[in-house]
């Protein structure tokens, strides 16, 4: 059985190792990019987070796998020949862009060695799986700026507001805040970037071991902006008011500079419910949708002559 299973992976792992070989300075470039700063952490995680899932839902994935070469072996080629024209190609464009390009192109050519070795229904199965690898793919500094700074907004807005309902005198312009006694500004080192990124991983892992509704996954899955968004502005808060009504030192201790594990249970506090009333949800339609059905098969079951012959005609 354990020969059968690695005869069976043999394929996809020599395919993997080849293109890693083959394509190991882009790869290298991003794993690299991914290690230097934070916000691009997914590069790296996003291989991890594809075997994970595939190996969570092995069983559906797996049991209908089979060696597909009429449609896998072109799609493979096509995606192979793209690829090397984007690693040779004499490019005009920045050199982010260009990486960018060529680790979408890699992402194509494993997943269509995907198709080869294992089949279309294998494919369906893990299709959700093989597109976390999408997030190998590096976004732009300008598209990083705009999301590291609409989460600053949100959460230099949302702790304005919260400060005020609390009544505690405020004046905020722009990113500056006054307090009595404290002055200070949300930096975009205190957008909540970071904890935000490292919390979408996190949810989309949740979202796909305990939901299958792909419209749920994506709307648990959203729902990490506006849940970050007040987890950042709690932080903001306790640390203001502490600072001003309890000891100015605060400020500049751990619980400004390290305190994000702690503040981190905000978030789980409330996507963890979330989650349990989205997966409670799926099981009452899940629940209707078979009951409806068994109502069909009881009312609809008999023959037509049975039927007619059972209920006595007036």
């Amino acid at each position: 059985m354990s020969q059968n299973l690695v005869l069976r992976n043999l394929p996809i792992a020599g395919i993997l190792l080849v293109t890693t070989i083959l394509f190991w300075s882009p790869l290298k470039a991003a794993l690299g990019l991914s290690f230097q700063d934070d916000r691009y952490l997914p590069i790296a995680l996003a291989p991890l987070m594809c075997l994970f899932l595939m190996y969570w839902e092995r069983t559906r994935i797996f049991p209908q796998s089979r060696f597909w070469p009429r449609i896998g072996a072109p799609l493979l080629g096509v995606a192979m020949l793209f690829c090397l024209v984007l690693i040779h190609w004499r490019w005009t464009i920045n050199d982010g862009a260009r990486t960018a390009l060529i680790m979408f192109a890699i992402v194509l050519v494993w997943i269509t060695a995907f198709v080869l070795c294992y089949g279309p229904q294998s494919f369906k199965k893990a299709l959700f799986a093989l597109c976390c690898l999408f997030l190998m793919i590096p976004i732009s500094p300008a598209s990083m700026d705009w999301m590291t700074a609409e989460l600053q907004q949100g959460s230099a807005a949302t702790s304005f507001h919260i400060l005020r309902l609390m009544g505690i005198p405020v004046f905020r312009e722009g990113m500056t805040f006054m307090l009595p006694g404290l002055n200070f500004r949300v930096a975009p080192e205190c957008s909540g970037i970071h904890s935000w990124l490292a919390f979408v991983i996190v949810a989309i892992l949740a979202a796909r071991v305990c939901l299958r509704s792909r419209w749920m996954i994506l709307l648990l899955v959203a729902l990490t902006v506006p849940i970050a968004i007040f987890k950042n502005a709690i932080r903001i808060v306790v640390i203001s008011s502490l600072t001003v009504y309890v000891n100015p030192s605060i400020i500049n201790s751990p619980l400004h500079h390290n305190g994000g594990p702690l503040f981190a249970l905000v978030d789980l506090a409330i996507f963890v419910p979330l989650v349990v009333i989205f997966q409670r949800f799926e099981n009452r339609r899940r629940s209707a949708t078979v009951s409806g059905n068994d109502v069909g098969n009881i009312s609809g079951g008999f023959p037509p002559a049975v039927a007619e012959t059972a209920v006595p005609k007036l």
